[in-house]
């Protein structure tokens, strides 16, 4: 795998709340594709800093505690932690910046390049920010322990609802303003933005077994969402979870992760042919919007990529 020469460096910024047993897997394969790693920690109680010590000094750049208007029983304050990121951006010495997640895995479109190579790549033909397909894996047995390799673990996952398709969170630095806040965190904003028309892969691991999902969404998830941000549309990802509900899924209802399989799928249904798609059919609904009657021939496929094409 090709790394980055010394003279081009990414940051990854990471928000954690309890994600000891996945923070350190995380951590340490950013930093073996040549990506700093800077974390937030919103509070953790279960060990989280804890886990990624080790990586101090060598990639990890710090550890710093969120700052938070009512002290620690505030609940999870995102846009405060959203906007200390996008300052964070301006302050640190990189090249690029990654808004990520404590739950999941990057990597490059090209099987030959690492994460950092890759931007890298994306950089020197112009481009200012990436997009990337989300797989959101799922558990199929309640096996997981910590300490077990995530990635090997889960072999199956799931397309994402329609509000996570959208992942620009990665972005060249700039002098412009940086909007990361007003979508949630996952469409980053800023003049003359230029997003690479490839996806790249986010492997997402939110839930990894039956008690840490029950943990997770009805103690250290819901109970901590704040009104304000839930009355703008945000945290609605468990709204549908029940008290009772298995977090354990049907491997059927679900696709095997074929890292080929899904790398061919990004390099054949890239953005530009989501654009056109898209385009084809706003023309083809004004077509028959004005002749009913004519009845024009519509396109079937979908318009969005979705990881299920790679079945």
């Amino acid at each position: 795998m090709r790394t980055r020469p010394s003279d081009f460096s990414v940051v990854a910024i990471i928000a954690t709340y309890n994600e000891a047993d996945i923070i350190g897997q995380v951590v340490g394969d950013l930093i073996e594709q040549d990506v700093h790693v800077y974390l937030l920690d919103d509070g953790s109680t279960d060990g989280t800093v804890a886990a990624v010590e080790p990586y101090r000094g060598r990639g990890l750049l710090g550890v710093e505690p969120v700052a938070r208007d009512g002290g620690p029983s505030a609940g999870f304050e995102w846009e405060r932690i959203l906007q200390r990121k996008t300052q964070l951006a301006r302050e640190l010495d990189a090249d690029w910046f990654i808004h990520h997640d404590a739950d999941e895995f990057r990597e490059s479109p090209w099987p030959h390049l690492s994460l950092s190579a890759a931007i890298q790549a994306v950089d020197a033909l112009g481009f200012n920010a990436i997009d990337s397909a989300r797989l959101d894996f799922r558990p199929i047995d309640d096996g997981f322990r910590p300490g077990d390799d995530v990635r090997r673990a889960f072999t199956h996952y799931s397309e994402p609802a329609p509000y996570d398709r959208l992942q620009i969170r990665c972005w060249k630095k700039t002098d412009a303003v940086i909007d990361l806040a007003s979508s949630g965190g996952h469409d980053v904003r800023f003049p003359g933005r230029r997003v690479f028309p490839i996806r790249f892969v986010l492997r997402h691991y939110p839930i990894r077994g039956q008690a840490h999902g029950e943990r997770k969404v009805f103690k250290e998830r819901r109970a901590r969402f704040l009104a304000r941000e839930r009355a703008r549309g945000w945290h609605v990802q468990y709204d549908a979870v029940r008290e009772g509900t298995s977090f354990i899924h049907d491997p059927a209802t679900l696709t095997p992760y074929d890292a080929d399989a899904v790398r061919l799928t990004l390099m054949l249904r890239h953005r530009g042919v989501q654009e056109l798609e898209e385009a084809l059919d706003a023309r083809l609904a004004e077509a028959e919007r004005r002749s009913p009657s004519s009845r024009p021939w519509r396109r079937t496929a979908p318009a969005v990529w979705t990881p299920s094409i790679a079945r």
